[in-house]
């Protein structure tokens, strides 16, 4: 009886540590999914405040594809991947709300 509780205990504990350690990678990966989504959107938005201050002369695509290269530049220096698709619906999503936020000002 004592061999067959040995183990039980230890069927336990190897149930135990394999939940556990499925729970971390889910909320590593939950959390580096958040930070790197908050990252993504910080580097867009002080991207379209840069393209604005120094790009004043040109408008349209090539303003936006000015800051396509300086926000991939900036989030290869953070090792984040990014699709060009992703990056201009940022970019864009950046500009409404500096647009919105400068004619409310």
């Amino acid at each position: 009886m004592d061999i067959l509780n040995n183990y039980f205990n230890q069927f336990l504990l190897v149930i135990f540590l394999a939940v556990a350690a499925f729970l971390g990678v889910q909320v590593r990966t939950l959390y580096c999914k958040y930070v790197t989504t908050e990252i993504k959107q910080n580097v867009c938005k002080t991207v379209v405040r840069f393209v604005e201050q120094v790009y004043k002369d040109i408008h349209g695509p090539e303003k936006l594809r000015e800051a396509v290269k300086k926000a991939s530049e900036m989030l290869d220096g953070y090792g984040i991947k990014i699709s060009e698709d992703e990056l201009i619906t940022m970019i864009e999503a950046a500009v409404n709300e500096f647009n919105n936020a400068f004619n409310k000002g």
